[in-house]
C-alpha cells in the first residue's frame, strides 16, 4: 500500500487501544499513545516510528518504512514485532 488512509489509520489505532495525541497535517503525521508506547505515523509514505522503553537501552525509537496496514496492526498490538524494515 502506498500511503495510508488517514481515517483507516485512526480507526485501527483506536481499535488497538491507542489515542490520537497530536496531528501535524503539514507533514502528514499522526502521533498515537497508549501509556507504554508512542507511534509516529507518517501516513503518506507509511513510515512508522515506534518509541518505547527498552529494558537495557532505555528510551528507544525505531523507524520502519513502507509499513502495510496489516503490519501496522501487528505493531499496534505488539510494538516489538520484528518486520525486517527497522532502522534507528
Amino acid at each position: 500500500m502506498k500511503g495510508g488512509e488517514r481515517d483507516d489509520i485512526l480507526r485501527l489505532a483506536q481499535a488497538c487501544g491507542y489515542q490520537l495525541e497530536q496531528e501535524q497535517d503539514n507533514i502528514k503525521l499522526l502521533i498515537f499513545v497508549n501509556g507504554t508506547a508512542q507511534f509516529n505515523v507518517y501516513y503518506t509514505k507509511m513510515t512508522v516510528a515506534t518509541c518505547l522503553r527498552h529494558p537495557k537501552r532505555g528510551a528507544t525509537q525505531l523507524f520502519r518504512r513502507c509499513v502495510s496496514m496489516n503490519e501496522l496492526e501487528r505493531l499496534f498490538k505488539n510494538p516489538r514485532t520484528h518486520t525486517g524494515k527497522g532502522y534507528y
